[in-house]
């Protein structure tokens, strides 16, 4: 097919305008996706298990929703939580559950909380990131 020259002009314009503002969104999410924001926490479930966090010291509601393998869980933290503690479990039956570690969590001054949860059982690991 055969494109004239003013067809052309307007073609690369829309590819420039496409192109620009797919960059223009991609800058505009980085930042965003990055900042959880104070009094909120994130579980990112790496490894080949379930994993979820509960909140010592809460009144209102004890532990997060399960993130499943490749999965984000967020959530606020609630009043009253000064810990989070981080539990995995592998996902067959009769399976394995432990505590992976422990981080300082406060609601109102904590700028949030990222957990993500890798490997597998019997030695599965955590990193905490703020």
């Amino acid at each position: 097919m055969r494109f004239t020259p003013k067809a052309k002009t307007v073609l690369a314009g829309v590819a420039a305008a496409a192109l620009c503002s797919t960059a223009a969104v991609t800058v505009a999410a980085g930042p965003a996706a990055a900042a959880m924001g104070k009094g909120r926490v994130q579980i990112c479930s790496q490894g080949d298990f379930d994993s979820w966090l509960e909140f010592v010291g809460s009144t209102s509601y004890n532990s997060t929703y399960v993130a499943s393998p490749g999965q984000c869980v967020n959530e606020t933290i609630p009043p009253g939580t000064y810990s989070l503690s981080i539990i995995g479990q592998a996902r067959k039956a009769g399976a394995l559950r432990g505590f992976l570690g422990a981080t300082p969590a406060n609601p109102n001054t904590n700028p949030g909380v990222k957990v993500f949860t890798r490997g597998s059982f019997p030695r599965p690991t955590h990193t905490v990131t703020s």
